[in-house]
């Protein structure tokens, strides 16, 4: 029985005409496709395209997936930002500065503010009018509020500003 419909396994003899031209090669024996018969890939073909396409899978595997984390952790980031500049836009009692902590949780984010006095010396610029000696010095005190916002596995971010109050008694 021949492996290709009609056609026999019988050799060929040497000197017959088969068709083709002679700078033509013929077709190894046993293969039933011809040029216009043939279509789509071999199971070899579709093996190494399989294996080349799965090479690049893994290859950018962990990479997609240190992205992923990466993209996880700029949302608490984010929410973390906005929740610090709040906190530092939020109006204090200038009366109240001195030794002032507050925190909390919102969200899952742990926040505290706290301040502290500084040592900083009011300069006045030339042409600002002096205050008469009579006059009882300003009792105002620069303040630095420290605002912190803290998540996850130790990480935080933080922001400090200078407030003015009142010069503690």
């Amino acid at each position: 029985m021949s492996a290709c419909p009609g056609k026999s396994l019988a050799p060929r003899k040497r000197g017959v005409d088969t068709g083709f031209p002679k700078g033509l090669p013929s077709r190894k024996r046993g293969t039933c496709a011809t040029p216009k018969t043939r279509r789509g890939f071999s199971l070899l073909e579709a093996l190494v395209a399989l294996t080349v396409v799965l090479a690049f899978a893994g290859a950018l595997g962990p990479l997609l997936l240190q992205a992923r984390r990466i993209m996880a952790g700029a949302d608490d980031r984010v929410a973390a930002q906005i929740l610090l500049r709040a906190l530092l836009a939020d109006p204090l009692d200038p009366a109240r500065l001195n030794g002032f902590v507050r925190e909390g949780e919102s969200q899952g984010l742990q926040w505290r503010v706290a301040t502290e006095p500084t040592t900083l010396a009011a300069v006045l610029p030339r042409g600002v009018p002096r205050l008469a000696a009579a006059d009882p010095p300003p009792s105002w005190v620069a303040y630095r509020v420290i605002a912190r916002v803290a998540w996850g596995h130790g990480q935080s971010v933080s922001a400090e500003t200078l407030r003015l109050g009142k010069a503690p008694p």
